[in-house]
């Protein structure tokens, strides 16, 4: 019996539909406020992945939620800009938890 590898897809959508999703990063924030930390990406996208909202999200040592807007992720193709033909290192996230996410930016505005 042969093994069977499932690689995941990149998903056909129509060009005028919304979507959202996070990625996983670790490293420093861009704030600079935690070092080896890690955290998410939130993206709002459109139609084949081009970034129509961007924030870097992460929970400091005290429990803490920080949000930071990444303006310059906004308006890119995000697959052809980081060179991915999937959604591997991306995770769909409802709607909710995307504004959920804006709200916080909005707090610490």
């Amino acid at each position: 019996m042969e093994n069977v590898v499932n690689f995941p897809t990149r998903m056909k959508r129509k060009s005028d539909e919304v979507w959202y999703c996070r990625e996983y990063w670790s490293g420093d924030s861009r704030d600079g406020q935690f070092i080896n930390g890690d955290g998410y990406h939130y993206f709002e996208m459109i139609g084949d992945g081009v970034v129509q909202k961007a924030y870097e999200y992460y929970e400091n040592d005290e429990g803490e939620e920080k949000v930071t807007p990444t303006p310059e992720l906004v308006g890119i193709n995000w697959f052809e800009f980081f060179g991915f033909e999937d959604e591997e290192l991306l995770e769909i996230v409802k709607e909710h938890e995307f504004y959920h996410i804006e709200q916080l930016v909005k707090k610490t505005s």
